[in-house]
């Protein structure tokens, strides 16, 4: 039987899980993931933080909301609750897109604003791991520019990151009604 007292004992235990007592040859390096949903807007390949988009429905039927802006394309009932379809590119440049069969609906859920984006389509889910973020500026069309930063890059497909809440902050977004 070991003859070292209980307290002794316990303490070095806990040297030992505090890195002060012996030497851990099974250490692993961690790497981090982020995750993302990735999607196109015109030939804008961008991600959002995975967190930021609530689901991705396809284009709903939409009513007409009087005296908002075009690109306020109208309003949907998705399971009892009211979500405004804003169409994304048309609020940022102006114009309001054409709506293809591949056209997707972003929901985002930020501050208790909720709403649903369209975008032109969507590539899916990608997780990225940390060597695959990079610094540099996202190569967009320029009214996408205010809410990407930095990319992450995969061989030679690049994605810009966008920020969807940082969109769902900005004025021109909140201004809706004509």
């Amino acid at each position: 039987m070991n003859s070292t007292h209980p307290v002794e004992y316990l303490k070095a235990i806990e040297d030992g899980c505090r890195g002060t007592g012996g030497s851990h040859d099974d250490q692993t390096e961690t790497t981090k993931e982020w995750a993302g949903i990735t999607y196109r807007i015109g030939n804008n390949d961008l991600v959002s933080q995975l967190g930021e988009v609530v689901e991705i429905l396809d284009v709903p039927e939409l009513s007409r909301v009087p005296l908002t802006q075009p690109w306020v394309r109208g309003i949907a009932n998705i399971r009892g609750n009211l979500l405004p379809v804003i169409d994304l590119s048309g609020c940022l440049t102006g114009s309001v897109t054409r709506i293809t069969g591949k056209a997707r609906v972003l929901v985002i859920d930020y501050n208790g604003f909720y709403s649903g984006l369209i975008v032109d389509e969507v590539l899916g889910l990608k997780h990225f791991m940390d060597d695959e973020y990079s610094l540099e500026d996202a190569e967009v069309d320029e009214f996408l520019l205010p809410y990407t930063q930095h990319v992450f890059r995969r061989g030679s497909l690049t994605w810009a990151i966008f920020s969807l809440h940082k969109l769902a902050d900005s004025p021109q977004f909140l201004q809706a009604a004509v």
